[in-house]
């Protein structure tokens, strides 16, 4: 059975490091990028993740943009997203724009793996 793919969008280096430990660790493949720009980026040129675990402060494009975004192109707007921040003021429009599952930062691994085992195809 192929692994699932997990899309981390985290400017902090070391949560990035933290995020795809807990995640290989829970058997999923992971690729972590710095910010939104680079996210879409990564989502023009590789097959579609499971889910996209995205962190909304960020600088060059932050998660509101990266959303807006990410909607213009049909078939990536429904890949399943996860919302983390240190912000719990952030739940509310995060489930406004779509986000399927909330963290707020700090979380356990197991919180993470239990959100994209609800979420992901």
């Amino acid at each position: 059975m192929e692994k699932k793919t997990v899309l981390v969008v985290e400017d902090d280096p070391d949560s990035r490091e933290v995020f795809g430990e807990l995640l290989k660790a829970g058997g999923l493949e992971v690729v972590a990028v710095e910010n939104g720009a680079a996210a879409i980026a990564y989502l023009e040129a590789h097959p579609r993740p499971a889910v996209i675990v995205l962190d909304m402060l960020m600088p060059q494009m932050d998660g509101w943009q990266f959303r807006r975004a990410q909607a213009n192109f049909p078939g990536l707007r429904e890949i399943p997203l996860i919302v983390v921040s240190a912000l719990k003021t952030v739940e509310r429009s995060a489930r406004l724009f779509g986000a399927s599952e909330f963290l707020g930062k700090p979380f356990s691994g197991e919180q993470l793996l239990d959100a994209i085992a609800r979420v992901a195809a």
